[in-house]
């Protein structure tokens, strides 16, 4: 499995970095990766501002002055464009990760015809209410030509009646089918136990940084937020600067 850790590690090693505090000797990025737990000199790149480095790990990031003393937890917002530096790196990792995952281990509702406009990437909850008034209007949404690509996301975790269903959803005959029956309330036929990819959607949706369902990313990786109704959506997709009242 692939390396992913949070920076936790970083952002909680203050003391950590006071006996590297005295000369103000800049650090190689192999240097500063020596010296922070689970940082690769791979996760450490050279930051918008001079004197800094942005240390980049899955979809959390954090920057440390190049002497090793500071660190800086914030965001980096660009001035002159208003654009937040953070998030774009954020955005690219999600997409990076969002981006790995085996397609068959999704359960894909498209367009019933016409093109393909937008495609979007939903860690949905089968139990999550604002997630089952999505899927009642998936139609309307596949219907202004975006696919919607869900991941499962059971909110109460493991051993939970949310993730059995999720599993149950996965295990029947008609993937599409089951996980409609499950959102609007409906039982399922019994089904054989089988492997699911629901533990890995999970753990990638904690290392994206899922905090709610649905939580809705477009193709850049950009969080475009909870639920929206299709048009809504559809406005977002088309323009990510636009408005929504």
């Amino acid at each position: 499995m692939a390396k992913y850790r949070s920076l936790a590690t970083l952002l909680a090693l203050p003391l950590g970095f006071a006996a590297m505090a005295a000369p103000a000797q800049e650090l190689t990025k192999e240097e500063l990766a020596s010296r922070l737990n689970g940082i690769a000199a791979a996760d450490i790149t050279d930051a918008p501002i001079p004197g800094m480095y942005e240390v980049a790990v899955g979809a959390n990031v954090a920057y440390v002055t190049k002497d090793g003393r500071y660190i800086i937890r914030g965001d980096i917002i660009d001035a002159e464009t208003s654009a937040n530096v953070s998030e774009e790196t954020r955005a690219r990792a999600r997409a990076t990760m969002l981006g790995s995952v085996d397609p068959a281990s999704l359960i894909v509702f498209k367009p019933a015809s016409g093109p393909v406009k937008h495609t979007v990437t939903i860690f949905t909850d089968v139990d999550c209410g604002y997630c089952r008034q999505f899927h009642r209007e998936i139609d309307k949404v596949t219907a202004l030509g975006i696919e919607v690509r869900y991941l499962f996301y059971p909110r109460t975790g493991p051993n939970t009646e949310s993730w059995t269903k999720a599993d149950e959803v996965w295990c029947a005959a008609d993937h599409n089918s089951a996980l409609t029956r499950a959102k609007l309330g409906g039982s399922l036929p019994d089904a054989p136990v089988c492997a699911t990819p629901v533990a890995d959607h999970y753990e990638l949706g904690q290392r994206i940084g899922v905090r709610g369902t649905p939580a809705i990313f477009n193709e850049s990786g950009d969080l475009i937020g909870g639920y929206l109704p299709p048009a809504t959506l559809a406005k977002v997709l088309d323009d990510p600067n636009a408005i929504i009242e």
